[in-house]
């Protein structure tokens, strides 16, 4: 198979796969939200905060070296695989024992125990990371989504029973640990590859030369997009630290999870066309065009949407999220067209361009978050993050012009199309809403008919107007008959 098959059939595996999973979890979240209490979100989110922190220096990079890496892979994979968990057993040490200062950071002794028990999840997911990591190379995602699927699947279901039963906090914290052991089990179940005990010191010299840089910038974006989770838990507590979680959460899943589709998918395909410049521009704006003509309808309907979601399915204890979901549908939707800008910095050899870009963004967050809280709580933090990612694209857009002359006339040649088409089918699904509303319909089925009509309204826009969607359609319902031919 071609190499843009092979990309086209992953796009297909783990967009089918990102459906699934986020339909399943976005349920499961409305369910926990229900029946949980948002200082409960607001204490997981400081122990996964604290666990986050540790996670980047687990494998140093060394997932994105293997995949770049063209020789000797069986042997480094062996080096990467045996790395990565004993420098997260160390972790989990190292968590056990800073987990009462981090708790008196947050002024909540609650924070001790909880960190001490979800962070057996850094060793769990460590089995998991090479293979993982091979497939992706191999660009195998059928493979790949299976683990993510029935352990995502299963991790929620045992939620939401635990939190029925009145575990609490304890129900959202099995539900990860349970995860984490499910995937890592299917994962040695499906995959291939077996380590065999062997570590080559020049092997890990040379993964990390590569990862260091990798692991560096991911260091740093996670303190960009963690920072202000800092503030908040720190300042004004586990309460608004829930209600701003959820509200990223939710304003921030196209992002999330495009962003994981983009890297997973381009980043081992980019990386075989490293010295064919014209040929990564051309794939690069298609992939920018496939994001956003996702990712921008979510945003608009976010913003459009927002209050009625909240108070239809969250219940009112959730009203404070709604202004802080709105302004951050803006920012996902930044993050989502900006998804694949570092993986040309990483396979046009400049990966230590994310460290730059990202360490600016980490200085300008932690300067500015403070007075931001003090001046507007939640929608500072909310108002800042934005216009930091709006500065954050201009800047990495410069420096994707620079390897592969992408000028910033396309970008918008590609998204002002999907901004009107969003637009109008957001305020024709809005207005169907509020006469269904008019009429005494059940506000559940009020809110899910007019996501029907934005849907459709959108769709037919999207294929009237844009011959990209048009042809990219097309070759779906193609591949979906032969798929159909050969059953």
């Amino acid at each position: 198979m071609t190499l843009r098959g092979k990309v086209s059939r992953g796009v297909l595996w783990e967009g089918g796969a990102m459906l699934v999973n986020r339909g399943v979890g976005f349920l499961v979240s409305l369910l926990l939200a229900r029946l949980l209490a948002p200082e409960f979100f607001g204490l997981l989110a400081i122990a996964m905060l604290a666990i986050n922190s540790l996670v980047f220096l687990q494998e140093l990079g060394f997932g994105s070296a293997l995949i770049y890496r063209q020789d000797d892979v069986d042997a480094a994979a062996n080096t990467a695989h045996w790395t990565v968990i004993s420098s997260s057993v160390l972790l989990y040490v190292a968590a056990f024992i800073l987990a009462p200062l981090v708790a008196q950071f947050f002024r909540n002794p609650q924070v001790t125990p909880v960190l001490r028990v979800l962070a057996l999840t850094i060793v769990i997911s460590s089995f998991s990371r090479v293979p993982y990591t091979l497939l992706f190379k191999d660009l195998d995602f059928r493979k790949k989504v299976i683990p993510e699927f029935v352990g995502s699947l299963v991790g929620n279901i045992c939620a939401v029973l635990l939190a029925v039963a009145g575990w609490n906090i304890w129900a959202l914290v099995a539900g990860e640990l349970i995860n984490a052991s499910v995937t890592t089990i299917t994962m040695f179940i499906v995959s291939p590859w077996r380590p065999r005990l062997q570590f080559e010191v020049r092997l890990f010299k040379e993964l990390f030369g590569y990862g260091k840089h990798i692991a560096a910038s991911q260091v740093l974006i996670f303190g960009v997009t963690n920072v202000d989770d800092l503030f908040v838990g720190r300042m004004l507590g586990d309460a608004a630290l829930g209600y701003y979680g959820m509200a990223y959460s939710i304003s921030n899943t196209p992002a999330t999870n495009i962003t994981r589709l983009v890297t997973r998918v381009t980043f081992p395909a980019f990386s075989k066309m490293q010295t064919d410049a014209a040929r990564m521009r051309k794939a690069y704006f298609e992939v920018v065009h496939r994001v956003s003509v996702v990712a921008m309808p979510i945003a608009i309907v976010t913003i459009v949407f927002a209050s009625d979601f909240v108070h239809i399915l969250l219940t009112d204890k959730w009203a404070p999220a709604i202004v802080p979901m709105q302004i951050l549908a803006v920012y996902g939707l930044i993050r989502s067209i900006a998804a694949n800008m570092g993986i040309i910095f990483q396979s046009g050899g400049k990966p230590q361009w994310l460290s730059s870009i990202a360490l600016w963004r980490l200085i300008t967050m932690t300067a500015l978050l403070y007075p931001a809280i003090r001046w507007g709580g939640l929608i500072g933090v909310c108002v800042l993050s934005t216009a930091v990612a709006v500065v954050d694209f201009g800047i990495s857009a410069y420096m994707v012009d620079k390897i592969i002359e992408a000028r910033m006339a396309t970008y918008l040649h590609l998204l002002t199309p999907l901004f009107v088409y969003s637009l109008l089918a957001a305020g024709i699904g809005y207005g169907a809403e509020q006469v269904l509303l008019s009429l005494g319909i059940w506000p559940v089925a009020a809110l899910v008919t007019a996501g029907v009509v934005v849907v459709a309204v959108y769709g037919l826009l999207a294929w009237w107007r844009d011959t990209q969607v048009r042809a990219e359609g097309l070759k779906l319902l193609a591949w979906l008959q032969r798929s159909r031919s050969r059953a």
